[in-house]
């Protein structure tokens, strides 16, 4: 029965058993790669002495996501106070730097 099965299922899959394999093969792959994953994280959890896990939605959680935010907004704060720097010396290697203030006429 089992050989029909296999029968069948060869001749309706592009790539038959080979790709069977290649699915399977990449599932335990995936399989063994989370086990060693998570080994990891539990061995971190011990060390940092970590008792109860965040859960979305918690007030840790809430308060990491803010920290998240203000750090992307700090860097793009940033980055722009480094063009607005950088764009002043340019001006001021070309005597430019006072272009934006009005002078009085020179009488």
């Amino acid at each position: 029965m089992l050989d029909a099965a296999t029968a069948v299922f060869t001749n309706a899959v592009p790539g038959g058993q080979d790709f069977t394999r290649t699915t399977e093969t990449k599932r335990r792959h995936a399989l063994e790669k989370h086990d060693k994953d998570l080994a990891a994280v539990h061995a971190l959890e011990l060390r940092l002495g970590i008792i109860t896990r965040w859960v979305l939605g918690g007030p840790e959680w809430e308060e990491a996501g803010r920290l998240v935010s203000m750090r992307k907004y700090q860097r793009s704060l940033d980055n722009l106070e480094g063009l607005v720097v950088a764009r002043i010396f340019e001006l001021t290697k070309m005597n430019r730097s006072q272009t934006g203030e009005k002078s009085s006429p020179v009488i």
